[in-house]
């Protein structure tokens, strides 16, 4: 499947450096030290808080559980990975942070419980009818789609932001006093300034848009710094089509109480459609290993994917993986490790994704990328028929799609640039491709 993974450049022609410098390095672990030191004293306080109502109440499904977060701490000591290895300084900045994880787990918990406090009746009586899980693969096509879908009056979707602070008093602060004084063009800005331009390139980032609502959920329960521990770590942690006995409990418990939380919060949050009847929750992710509790939670859910051909996708994928922003300061994994991880992952989704949506269960809606950029008005309709049962088209739902910008990237490496042997590649997925093909 790999042709001479520890050959693959760190850095070809034209392309923008991801490398840390060692100044770099040496004030990101002098910044961790002192964030760390400030928690140690005023997290204390705040335990005495967080912890009667985390025994009365369970854990909030937004904070890491003390089995995640020891499991992490064991991996940045001892795991292993191939050439060029898990650096000490990677390792120190690892141990760090998650030592500040685990220092903040009361801030996550309690702003969660205060919406319990705030609004738990409120919330206990929405009721989530018939949502719609957006359930596509990574490089699908699937964040233009959902974008489209959340135009419609009668739907809401979480935010990007809504998905990163799931909080809904939060909310409710920004939207009567914040707003008022910062304004959204400004956040937006921000938010597009603190990621590399090769990846904003990739992916058009909106914090007050829909977008993969799992990524935070990720990053909050740790799975976001796989992709440091090396390519093994990234194909079970950092995929979202696998379910592995450490993750099991973190799809199929934590992230259906997240989903059915934040869910709540947002339909109670963007209040009654036009007909005075609640909003339908849509919900954009790739959470294929979380699509059969799910299933379980909300019979009557509608499953939406879109299939693209699995090379171009898987190649758009490492792409997008290696590019990510650093959200903790760890720097940029090798190449090798994103190829070998991320192409692994990659076929795991696509034979799980195959054999799901195959299978007899809550209605299932299949889109084919070749199908909806060619005729977008038919396949709005087939999805409005079968996900949001309408015959007739919406006048506000488009017709055609927006021009959007898709060639000259910073970073755009082939497969062979990749060292991945594409014929094997091929090879492996012909089934998979074969049903992702217009019929």
């Amino acid at each position: 499947m790999f042709k001479d993974l520890h050959r693959i450049p760190e850095q070809l022609p034209g392309e923008p450096s991801r490398q840390q410098t060692s100044s770099g390095i040496a004030l990101s672990i002098a910044k961790k030290l002192i964030g760390l030191l400030v928690m140690c004293v005023f997290m204390p306080s705040l335990w005495l808080l967080y912890l009667p109502l985390r025994l009365a109440r369970g854990r909030p499904p937004c904070v890491p559980s003390c089995t995640q977060l020891r499991r992490y701490l064991a991996k940045t000591l001892t795991e292993q990975a191939p050439p060029p290895g898990i650096a000490l300084s990677v390792r120190v900045r690892l141990f760090l942070e998650l030592l500040r994880a685990g220092l903040c787990v009361p801030l996550g918990g309690l702003a969660w419980f205060l919406d319990e406090l705030l609004y738990g009746r409120q919330l206990r009586a929405v009721a989530l009818t018939a949502p719609v899980f957006e359930l596509s693969a990574m490089r699908s096509g699937s964040t233009q789609l959902g974008r489209y879908l959340e135009e419609d009056p009668d739907i809401v979707a979480p935010t990007l932001l809504q998905s990163m602070l799931p909080y809904l008093w939060l909310w409710k602060l920004v939207s009567t006093t914040l707003g008022r004084v910062v304004d959204r063009r400004w956040v937006r800005e921000k938010l597009l300034d603190a990621m590399p331009p090769a990846f904003v390139q990739r992916h058009e980032a909106d914090p007050f848009r829909t977008d993969t609502m799992d990524m935070p959920f990720v990053f909050q329960h740790l799975n976001i710094h796989a992709r440091a521990l090396g390519p093994a770590c990234l194909r079970d942690d950092y995929a979202f089509g696998r379910v592995v006995e450490h993750n099991r409990s973190l799809w199929e418990h934590d992230f259906v109480r997240y989903v059915d939380g934040l869910g709540r919060k947002a339909v109670l949050f963007a209040g009654p459609g036009p007909d005075g009847r609640p909003r339908r929750l849509l919900v954009k992710g790739h959470f294929l290993a979380a699509g059969d509790a799910l299933e379980r939670r909300y019979p009557d859910a509608r499953f939406l994917t879109v299939l693209r051909e699995p090379l171009a996708r898987i190649r758009s994928a490492v792409n997008f993986v290696a590019l990510a922003p650093d959200m903790a300061g760890l720097g940029s994994p090798p190449w090798s490790w994103c190829v070998e991880g991320v192409v692994q992952a990659e076929i795991d989704y696509c034979e799980l994704e195959m054999a799901w949506f195959q299978r007899a269960g809550a209605r299932r809606c299949i889109v084919r990328f070749p199908d909806y950029v060619q005729d977008l008005e038919g396949t709005m309709r087939t999805i409005y028929r079968e996900c949001l049962d309408q015959d007739e088209l919406p006048p506000h739902v488009p017709r055609v799609h927006q021009k959007r910008q898709r060639t000259n990237y910073l970073v755009d490496r082939s497969l062979a640039q990749l060292g991945v042997d594409e014929g094997k590649l091929r090879e492996r997925l012909k089934r998979y491709a074969a049903w992702c093909a217009p019929g």
